[in-house]
């Protein structure tokens, strides 16, 4: 069985920065330490300061399934649509080399 990775891309609003940035730290914390997640990483393009990528690899689907119904990861999408630009891309990615 091979794992699983995601891509996230957020932007949030200019004013939302300092909190968006916090409740995904937030996040972070809780997220790699919950069994199955093999590598959560936070980026910045260097030119957004409201854009956020999130790159997650995780165990298979059943430790991405976990990770989606977990408390912290439902209070952040619960919040984050008051912070947010516009919805957020999220693709689920698969290795082509």
């Amino acid at each position: 069985m091979s794992s699983v990775k995601v891509m996230n891309i957020w932007q949030c609003n200019p004013d939302a920065e300092d909190t968006f940035e916090q409740e995904l730290k937030r996040l972070f914390d809780t997220s790699v330490v919950e069994g199955g997640c093999m590598s959560y990483e936070i980026y910045q393009p260097k030119d957004s300061q409201s854009e956020y990528i999130v790159l997650e690899e995780w165990a298979d689907e059943d430790a991405l399934g976990r990770h989606q119904n977990s408390p912290q990861y439902k209070h952040f999408i619960r919040i984050v649509p008051v912070l947010q630009a516009c919805p957020p891309k999220n693709s689920q990615l698969k290795r082509l080399i």
